[in-house]
């Protein structure tokens, strides 16, 4: 999902991520998942995952100040501003933790909507299918959302959510949802440590999203969302 530009990790095009959405929402092969941060299952893997060996977890270097979110990395730093609280809830269409150095966010996914979605199924009851005619209608409304995590916690609860979206998606099984609490973020500054040069062109195109908390849904229908509302 990104490429290294200048030091820092930065969105590659468009084009090609909702080309590898809809790879994957045929459910064909090839599609890798890293699979870090959960100590639970340690040394085992599942079905296209792929464990970084010492990775180290970057969800502590998130320093919440008001309407003010500072990112330390290790070359750079990130100041945001807070946006108006919002609660989202998307189908995933993809997605993976961020564990590389100068990169401002801990996790991006591709979501759909929970509105656009129901919109969609009722002209395209299986437009998540490539097969449907609505797959590629389906991709003009998929968003890239780069993922700040509050808190270890909540990192932890997005990994594992990704994890089973691609278990899923490898077995042909239910689709994932994601309904996240937090804001917007706005890109106010990103310097340089060393010598406080201005790199915030870089980024400040990204979708990035400060996230409070996280809820896993599945359910039997992929379009219950976990609720019955």
């Amino acid at each position: 999902m990104y490429v290294v530009v200048a030091g820092l990790g930065s969105c590659i095009s468009l084009v090609l991520a909702l080309s590898a959405v809809l790879c994957a929402a045929c459910g064909g092969g090839g599609e890798e998942f890293v699979s870090v941060g959960d100590a639970a299952d340690a040394g085992m893997t599942g079905a296209g995952e792929h464990r970084v060996q010492g990775a180290t977890r970057r969800c502590d270097s998130v320093e919440l100040d008001g309407a003010v979110v500072i990112e330390r990395e290790q070359d750079f730093t990130a100041r945001f501003r807070v946006g108006d609280p919002a609660t989202t809830t998307v189908m995933l269409f993809g997605g993976e933790p961020e564990e590389d150095a100068n990169v401002f966010s801990n996790a991006y996914i591709l979501g759909l909507d929970k509105t656009d979605a129901q919109m969609l199924a009722e002209r395209y009851p299986d437009f998540y299918l490539c097969s449907s005619p609505g797959g590629m209608e389906a991709a003009d409304h998929i968003l890239p959302y780069d993922l700040v995590p509050a808190t270890c916690e909540v990192y932890d609860r997005i990994v594992a959510a990704l994890r089973q979206y691609h278990r899923n998606a490898a077995a042909g099984g239910d689709r994932t949802s994601l309904r996240f609490d937090g804001a917007p973020l706005t890109v106010e500054s990103v310097t340089e440590n060393a010598t406080g040069n201005d790199f915030t062109d870089q980024v400040s195109e990204q979708n990035f999203h400060l996230v409070t908390s996280v809820e896993q849904l599945t359910g039997q229908s992929v379009l219950s969302f976990g609720t019955s509302d």
